[in-house]
This record gives structure tokens, C-alpha cells and sequence, in this order.
């Protein structure tokens, strides 16, 4: 008996007995695989949702923060001297910043590609945070 045929054996009785083991193998990668792919459909068909919601919330929560701490007139357009040129009822203030969003938004979802306007609508989040800076802190 030569050695191609001794490793041919051996392999053989390996083969044999790791057999279920691989079966169990190729069944939970299969299962896996099924359930990646249903998780990706979900994702995909809800991806839009998925991305909205949070922004949306987020935009809530600061429209409201910005409502209770932004004084009655907000100034906007700070001047060197430290006055504003502008200023502006509080509620016009607020509602801007959430109107300008939800156009983001709204833009995100009649758009075929989705990241680019999803992030334009997260970075107008900034908005609301910046007039409350600019009004709590003044020159």
C-alpha cells in the first residue's frame, strides 16, 4: 500500500465521520443565508422609513427645546456690535427649521436615490441648534 493510497483511506474515514457535522454546517449557512436575504428585502422595500424616522424625531424634540428656551423675539443676522438686524417671533423661528426638514424629508422620498437627501435633512438639523447659540449667547 502506498502513501497516496494510506491518505486516500485516512481521508475516506475522516470524510465518514465529520459528515454530519458538515451537513449541519451547510444547513445553518443556508438558514442564515435565507434569513440575511428576507433581512435585506426588509430593509430595502423600508429603507426610506428606516432613515426618516429618527430625523423627523430628532427635528420634533429640537422644536420643541427651541420653543421653550428661545426668548419672544429671536434675532437672527448678529452684528458686530452684538445686535441682531433681524428679528423674528419665536414660533416663526422654530417652525422654519422643522418646515425646512420636513421639505428635506419629502425631498428624500420622492427621490430615487435616497442617501444624498436624507443627508441634506440631517445636516438641517443643525439649523434650530445653531439659533439657539446664537440667541443664548449673544456677542
Amino acid at each position: 500500500m502506498n502513501a497516496i493510497e494510506r491518505f486516500r483511506m485516512k481521508w475516506n474515514q475522516f470524510y465518514d465521520k465529520a459528515k454530519p457535522t458538515i451537513d449541519k454546517a451547510e444547513k445553518t449557512i443556508e438558514e442564515f443565508s435565507d434569513k440575511t436575504l428576507a433581512t435585506w428585502n426588509y430593509w430595502s422595500k423600508h429603507k426610506k422609513m428606516i432613515l426618516a424616522a429618527p430625523v423627523a424625531a430628532i427635528a420634533v424634540g429640537l422644536a420643541i427645546v427651541n420653543l421653550i428656551k428661545l426668548p419672544a423675539l429671536v434675532g437672527l443676522d448678529l452684528q458686530s456690535n452684538g445686535e441682531f438686524s433681524i428679528e423674528i417671533l419665536r414660533e416663526v423661528a422654530v417652525l422654519c427649521p422643522l418646515i425646512v426638514t420636513a421639505l428635506c424629508l419629502l425631498l428624500m422620498f420622492s427621490s430615487k436615490r435616497t442617501l444624498t437627501p436624507w443627508m441634506v435633512s440631517v445636516f438641517s438639523l443643525i439649523l434650530p441648534v445653531l439659533l439657539l447659540i446664537t440667541n443664548t449667547f449673544p456677542a
